[in-house]
């Protein structure tokens, strides 16, 4: 049996010469039908890739696709795709999903890139991302104008605890108290501290 080593294959056909290789070496010692039951493939592809050997040896195990396969995509979803990039101006990515999601219709990114190709549409710019925009703080004038108060829920030294939060928008002055129970009795007494507090400083 001839080499794969003594012939020269393009390196994208060397995997699958190889495999053919295995198979009919499997099928000169067990036969064409005990080979297709072991690898999962038919006597008549074995007995095709043998009649290839022995016309053109490991040459002849060389897949010989033709140079433009037959599109598999419907011309009704070839026009979809068309109106996808007109209309819409959609890349590949949401093209699939508006065609999933609207029409029913599955394809793969790579399908529908190919199809934008074959119809010359040139490729899409990127755009930049939009930076976020900076949240604007609350900002007054008089202190005590405006208090933002806050309740959350805190561990501290492994136990569980209420944490009030009171800022005011014009000096950014915060008092924070902790209590136990989140209750009308723990808020009042909260406002009335953070009252306190906030005299004293001015």
């Amino acid at each position: 049996m001839i080499k794969l080593s003594d012939v020269k294959v393009r390196p994208q056909y060397r995997t699958r010469v190889r495999y053919r290789l295995v198979v009919l070496e499997y099928a000169w010692e067990h036969g064409p039908a005990a080979a297709g039951r072991h690898y999962g493939l038919s006597a008549r592809t074995i007995r095709r890739w043998r009649k290839r050997w022995r016309r053109g040896g490991v040459e002849g195990l060389v897949p010989s696709y033709p140079r433009h396969r037959a599109r598999r995509v419907s011309p009704a979803a070839v026009e979809l795709i068309r109106h996808a990039r007109q209309e819409f101006g959609y890349g590949a990515a949401r093209t699939r999903l508006w065609l999933q999601r609207v029409h029913g219709i599955r394809l793969a990114m790579g399908t529908i890139q190919r199809v934008f190709r074959d119809m010359g549409l040139a490729r899409l710019r990127r755009t930049r991302k939009r930076e976020p925009r900076q949240m604007k703080l609350f900002e007054k004038a008089e202190p005590g104008e405006s208090i933002q108060v806050d309740v959350k829920y805190v561990q501290i030294a492994g136990r569980w605890a209420f944490q009030y939060t009171a800022l005011d928008d014009c000096t950014r002055f915060r008092v924070l108290r902790l209590y136990r129970r989140l209750h009308h009795r723990s808020s009042l007494a909260f406002h009335k501290g953070a009252e306190q507090t906030a005299r004293s400083e001015v």
